[in-house]
Order: C-alpha cells, then structure tokens, then sequence
C-alpha cells in the first residue's frame, strides 16, 4: 500500500453492503485526500452514485463512469473522497488522478502502474506504459477489484481513452456533457441544502455553536441561517468562511458586512460562474485585510499561476530581473526561503492555500484561484499583466536548458502544467518561449510523442503570426519531429520543408537552427524512400556543419551518423562502415564508451558488417550492445527495440534459426504493444519476422504475417515505397517455400520491375530479387530463363560485393544448379565447387547456408526494411 491508510469508518445507510465481504486494499494512492472529519450531508448524492457503482446487484462489472459534476467549489471532490473512504473494504485498489490536464492524467496513470508492479512500466516509456496499465487493469491482474477516481476533467472527450473497463470510475467536472461522451447521465451536485449549511457552519464556528440559553440559541441559529445564505450554500464558501471565523473570532455581523460591501466583486466573473465565484471573493476580500502585505502579494501572485501543486523551486528564482519591477513585499518573498515559508504558514491558516510539506508545494484551490485573478484583472489590470509576467519569468528561470538529459526532468515537470492555463503560450518572452521549445523537446525524447505533438501545436498555433520568427521555425521542427516519430511522415516532411524553407531565405544556411532542421528533413526523405537525395542532401550540408559546429559537439557526429545511415540505404556499405567506425570512435573519445550515442554509432557498424556479409563480426558487435543497454537498465524505447531486433537478424545472418525466432518474436509483441501494429518501425520488424519464421519451417504463420505486412506496407508508404517492395520480396520467398511458385514469380517481377524504376543503377535489392526470382523460375520449370538471370546476377555481384560475399556464393550456388539443369554440367561442376569453397571460407562449414548449398539446394536472401 501507498500514502495514508485508509478511514473506512461507518457504512452508514448502505444496509444492501454490510454483507459484502471486506476486502484488503492492497494500494491506496498517496493523492487520495485525508478524509474531512467535518463532511456534512450528502447521503442522497452518495446513495445515487453507490446505486450506478453497483448496477444489476455486481460489485465489479463492465459499468460505465459515474461523474460527478457541478460548479466549481460545490464539493464534487470531496464526495468521491467521501466514498473512497467509506467503501475502501470493498476496493483492493483505490487511485486518484488529478485530470484537469491530460498529461497529469497520463503520469497518474504510469504511477499506478508502477505501484502494481507491472514490467516493463517506465515513465520513459509513457505511451506504452499507459497501454500496459489499462489492459492489466480491464484483465483484473493482479487486482480485479478496484477503484479509479478522476479528479477534475476539464477535456471530456480526452479522457475515454483512459478509462478503463472492468472495474469502478468516478468522474468530477464542472463539464455536464456525460451523456455524449461517456454514456452516462452522471449526478449533478448542487449547492448544499440551507439545514446542510447551517449544520456544518455551526459545528465549525465556535461563535455559532449550539447554546443552553434559548435565546443564545435563537440568536446563533439566526446567524447560521443568515451566513448560509449570503454564502449562496456553497460548500467551499461555508469551508472558508468557517475557516476565517474560526481561527479570527471575528463576529458573524461584521463578516455579513463586509460581504455585502464586496458583492460587486461578482461582476468581474464569467456568467457560469457566478453564484461559486461570489461567494469565494468575498471570503477572499475578507481576508486579505488581516495578511501581511508578504503575504498578500504572494497570494495574488499565486493565482496567477495554474491551479496546480506550485514547487517552491518555482518560486525563488535566484537572481533575476522582473519587468516590470515588483512590489518590495513580494520582492522580499521570492528572494527568501523563510520569508516565502512565513508567507505560505500564514495563507495556510485562511485556508487560502494548501501546503504540502512532504512534495515541497503550494496550491491555491481552482476557485479561489479564478476569482482572485479575474478580481486583480478587473481592479487594476497593469498590476495583473505585471504578475502574469512575473510568472512567466518565474518559470522561464527554472529552464535547465538541457531537455537532453535526463537529469533534467524533475524540473522540467515543475512547469509542464503551468505553461497552457498562465497563457505561457502567448509570450513573446524569449526565454519562455525556449523553455515551451525546450518542453516539447524533452516530452518527444522520453517517447510522450503524443504530448509533445500536443503542446507543440498549441504553441505553434499561436506562434505562427510571426511565422518568420526563429523561435517558431525551431518549434515548428520539434512538432514535425514528433509527427513523424507518430508516423505521420507526410506531415512531418511537408511541415519540414517549408521550415527549411523560411530559414533559409531569413537566416541563411550557416544557422545552427537551419542545419539542425536540414537534417531532420534528411530523415523525412529516408523515411519516404527517397535514400539517393537524403544522401546528396547530407553530404551537401557537411562543410556547413563543420564551420559552424566544433568538433566534439553532439550535431556533426550525428550529421555523419546519418550520412553513413544514407550510404546504407544506397548499398554503399563501404563507405557507411568507414564513417560509422570514424564516429563511433569520437563518440567514445567525447561522451564514453557506456553512453547512447556511442550505441548508436556501434549499431550502425554493425548493420554495415551485416550487409558486408561479415556475420560474426557483425553478432559480436549486436553481443556488446545488447549488454550495455542491460547495463544501463535502458527502457523498451524505440532506440532499444530497433537494436534488439537487429540482434535477431545479426543472429538469423549467422544460421541461429531458433534462437534468432524467438527474440525476433518477442521483439516484435514489444514494438505492438509500444507503438501499434501500423508504425513503421512495427512493420519492419515484421517484414524481419516474416523471414525469421520460415527459416525455422513456421511457413502458414510467415505467409499470413507476410500478406498482413505488405498490405500495410502499402496502406502505409505506398506500392513503390522500397520497404514496401522489400516485403513483397521477403513474402515471395515464402510463397515458393509453401509451394506457390507462379505467385512468387509474379510477386518478385512486379518487385523488380519497381526497383527498376527507383534506382537506375544495380542497387543490391535489385540482383537480391533476381536472385530469388531465378529461384521461383526454377521451381515453375523455366531452367534456362532461371539460368539466364543467373548469368547477369553473379558478375554484377561480384564485382559490386566481391566474389566470397554471401550474395555472390549463393547467386553462384543457384546458377550451379541452372546450368545443371540446361546441360552445362561442366561448367555448373566447376561453379559449384567455387561456391561451396567461399561457403566453407567465408561462413564455415556448418553454416545452414553452407550446408544447403552443399545438398543442391537452392540458397534464398531476404531483404531487410532500410531507412534507418
């Protein structure tokens, strides 16, 4: 169990659950608030949402939500406090999710799951985690009964992707629209009943409390009733009013005065607001009077901010400038720990804010909040445009300027929820507008894709009315980033494009901003197939970089990253190997042997010994890699799922069938779970499954898979998209195997035919094709048109490859058999004897491929998906 235990207490009037079995509540959330001893009422609200939690007589079953919604401040929360608190033996989990914005909802969420001890849950992972605590809790494992409670919805439409089936959900909003998005009528709660308000005001102020003497009694009812109703019976009202008259003494009749002196402070508020919003000004108005002015200027300065836990590191910035200058007294507060605690302890005892010792924040309750600052805004409104200010510096100070780094976070999350509701988004301070940049950087880096996407588009959207701005062109990268990494590749490259554009006629192609989105447009390209420009576009912007960015710098060591990426994809696998080996061994000298980005350069080195055909050394390379990331304890992100499923080939290019099947296997349910079955980093490592499944016989699970990828393939990329063509080659060679040699012949011309028109040189897809359509030609009886593609494959290949290239032994291998076939034993004697003796040099003896050749079988190649 997590946070406080839980107050079960009285059951009350539930007579249908005294016979209910009790349950141990196995993980109560530490957001959950303590139970107030003070709840007053309530038992028809509390009665309605026990009858929808329970409907047909079923303690746990597929029901939809109960939402709870109503005004601000007419005490929806603590209602579902209430009946966590009273129904806790019921539950064996109870979690609260603050939810007025989805990123909240999101890290709850991951934080259940850790609490439930789920593998592979990591907030690195969000996207992923979120799907893993969902299904665990719809599947009831390891707890079936349980209890979500999402506090504060603010985006009703945003938030069924996250309610689970299976168990109970409680929904608070001031939104009434449950019908249309979740199916549910929900319970509207209103203001208190007068005799509800009456009850709880007397047994909070002593003033008012009950009296011996008739007449006393008389009198403090009187009150009672008068206080209830110019407080409108609104529970957060009634809680601050007794707050104030409780800890002053204050009479009632000057509190009533002085309410009614300040009732015009109403008509600063929104229409929907009113009755919630008179109410709390007024207690507010009251108040203020009797604080230090360190105090009331904090607490202003306070609503300014989001009604979110506000850190005290957001608050005591150090040494900076505010402009405009702030008062002294808040001067004072935010340059001192002790004059800040001083302030807070004393906004604390007015219930004017909450504090929480143990997470080191503040928070002003959302109400109080909206009211405070819509009376600032409407009293003097240079005075609010100087606090809005304030705050933003305030948050733009707390920027560690590094979204790179880990370490970063804990900061980076003391502000994520105060950029949207302070109108962060409309600054035109630099400094806020990098750390928005900085944000949306940081949130796509930890794989929340989906946030950033978010975030980014909110800020661009505003941004954009100076579209020239370099601010808006380094944003507008970051949102195309995130869109492709989501698989929107399209967007991203068009959004890309006219970036690169405005850069370039604004600020020249030596900023670092145009380089940095040059090439991010270069990884469009590769993702859209088109390797051939990504390449002279790379090579194009290289002397840029080297000007303008010093040698140890993490931008020109990824810029040749990306060159020997483009080499790759060409088939220049030479040259990809000398810069790969060139930048893994400066990424080692600069940032260590251990870190990522030295990672990603020894991938790259060993997908280059792959395609060399050099298998071994390849494996050990994939060997080491593996066991730095088990090291680092590195989460199941893009960067490790795409190594790992290289481990699997590397290990299939070796002739480690089995064991290369069940990684490739599990790799691929990972990249599913992480990313959906359509991303294409998912469809990859299929089209790499596909082959891993037939070399161990599993040919009926390789077709379907196969025939499943390439459809999405072409959903997805295109028909002539390379990676496309790629699986369509893979899928023919599984046809033949099963049997089906005229579709595979047909698949495989349509293939080449398609390379053809990509690439106007011999690509190594296109002579990896003929090879294998050489086969299908074979297996249909065609010996002398199978003969014919034999005899222009094995000199192109050697002289591309070498002769003792894989690629070139089993071309040679299979014309062996083609000229066997049409008569020429002579020769195919002689070529096979050759073959099988780069076969014993190059791969060993025992290899599989080596062996099948030795039996006279025909030798079949895959393609692996390339844009990485």
């Amino acid at each position: 169990m997590t946070g406080m235990t839980p107050d079960r207490g009285d059951s009350g009037s539930f007579s249908q659950t005294t016979s209910r079995r009790q349950y141990h509540t196995h993980i109560w959330g530490s957001e959950i608030p303590f139970r107030n001893p003070h709840f007053t009422g309530r038992e028809t609200e509390l009665r309605k949402l026990r009858d929808q939690l329970l409907a047909d007589g079923s303690a746990v079953i597929r029901q939809p939500p109960s939402a709870l919604y109503g005004l601000g401040g007419v005490g929806k929360t603590q209602i579902a406090t209430e009946y966590a608190h009273r129904y806790s033996g019921e539950y064996e989990v109870i979690w609260w999710v603050r939810s007025d914005q989805e990123d909240a909802i999101q890290a709850s969420l991951v934080g259940l799951g850790t609490q439930l001890r789920l593998p592979d849950v990591s907030p690195g992972d969000r996207d992923r985690s979120l799907r893993l605590v969902i299904e665990a809790l719809q599947a009831g494992d390891p707890y079936a009964r349980w209890l979500l409670i999402f506090d504060d919805v603010t985006q009703p439409g945003k938030l069924r992707r996250y309610i689970p089936q299976g168990g109970h959900v409680i929904v608070t909003s001031r939104i009434n629209e449950w019908r249309q998005v979740l199916n549910t009528d929900g319970i509207e709660v209103r203001e208190f009943d007068r005799a509800e308000t009456v009850k709880f005001l007397r047994e909070r102020v002593p003033q008012l409390a009950m009296a011996d003497d008739p007449s006393a009694e008389a009198a403090a009812s009187a009150d009672a009733d008068r206080l209830a109703q110019v407080l409108g019976d609104l529970p957060l009202a009634a809680e601050h009013a007794a707050a104030y008259l409780g800890q002053t003494g204050a009479a009632v009749a000057d509190y009533i005065a002085a309410f009614e002196r300040d009732a015009h402070a109403v008509l600063s508020l929104d229409a929907d607001m009113f009755a919630t919003n008179r109410v709390v000004s007024t207690t507010w108005s009251v108040t203020r009077h009797s604080l230090s002015p360190e105090a009331r200027e904090l607490f202003q300065l306070l609503a300014f901010f989001a009604a979110e836990p506000i850190s005290e590191q957001n608050l005591l910035p150090g040494n900076v400038t505010f402009d405009p200058p702030l008062p002294a007294p808040l001067q004072k507060v935010l340059l001192s720990r002790i004059e800040l605690k001083r302030a807070q302890r004393e906004l604390a005892r007015f219930s004017l804010i909450s504090v929480y010792g143990q997470r080191n924040v503040s928070q002003l309750h959302r109400v109080v909040q909206a009211v405070t600052r819509a009376r600032i805004e409407k009293e003097s409104p240079e005075f609010a445009r100087a606090l809005q200010k304030a705050v933003f510096t305030l948050l733009a100070s707390t920027d560690p300027e590094s979204p790179e780094r880990e370490q970063s976070d804990p900061a980076y999350e003391r502000t994520i929820g105060h950029l949207i509701p302070t109108g962060a988004l409309e600054s035109d301070n630099e400094l806020v507008r990098n750390l928005v940049i900085n944000q949306v950087r940081r949130l796509r880096l930890r794989g929340g894709n989906r946030e950033a996407l978010s975030l980014g588009e909110a800020a661009l959207s505003i941004w954009q009315v100076r579209p020239d701005d370099l601010q808006t062109l380094a944003l507008a990268a970051e949102v195309a980033c995130a869109k492709r990494d989501l698989g929107q590749v399209e967007e991203a490259f068009a959004l890309n494009a006219g970036t690169l554009q405005r850069l370039r006629d604004h600020y020249g192609t030596d900023d670092d901003t145009y380089l940095l989105v040059a090439d991010s447009y270069a990884e469009d390209l590769r993702m859209l197939g088109k390797y051939d420009e990504a390449l002279e576009h790379d090579l194009a912007l290289l002397p840029a970089y080297d000007r303008v960015f010093s040698p140890g710098q993490y931008w020109p060591l990824s810029l040749r990253s990306n060159i020997a990426i483009d080499l790759r994809c060409v088939g220049r696998y030479e040259e990809a190997l000398d810069y790969d080996l060139e930048v893994a061994a400066r990424r080692e000298r600069f940032f260590g042997a251990s870190s990522l980005p030295f990672v990603d350069s020894k991938f790259g080195v060993a997908r280059d010994l792959r395609y060399l055909g050099r298998y071994d050394e390849a494996l050990e390379v994939c060997r080491e890699i593996d066991n730095i990331l088990g090291a680092r304890g590195e989460p199941w992100d893009f960067r490790r799922l795409l190594m790992t499923g290289g481990f699997a080939v590397s290990l299939r290019r070796a002739g480690y069938y089995v064991e290369a099947h069940r990684l490739a296997e599990d790799t691929y349910q990972r990249y599913v779970d992480y990313a959906g079955e359509e991303h294409r980093a998912t469809l990859a490592m299929a089209t790499n499954l596909m082959c891993d499944r037939r070399m161990v016989d599993d040919l009926v699970p390789a077709a379907e898979l196969g025939e499943a990828n390439v459809a999405a393939w072409e959903k997805i990329t295109g028909s002539s998209h390379p990676c496309t063509l790629r699986a369509k080659a893979n899928l023919a060679v599984v046809l033949r195997a099963r049997g089906y040699p005229a579709a595979a012949v047909e698949l495989n011309q349509a293939a080449l035919a398609a390379f053809r028109r990509l690439y106007a040189y011999d690509h190594p897809s296109i002579l990896i094709v003929m090879t294998n359509l050489a086969s299908d030609l074979a297996a249909i009886g065609e010996a002398r048109r199978a003969r014919e593609i034999g005899e222009e494959v094995v000199p192109k290949s050697t002289a591309a490859r070498g002769p003792l290239h894989p690629w070139t032994l089993a071309a040679s291998a299979n014309l062996a058999l083609d000229l066997r076939a049409t008569g020429d034993r002579d020769a195919a004697r002689a070529l096979a004897g050759e073959a099988l003796a780069g076969f014993d040099e190059k791969l060993s003896p025992e290899h599989p491929l080596t062996r099948r050749a030795r039996q006279q079988g025909r030798v079949d190649l895959d393609l692996e998906p390339a844009f990485y």
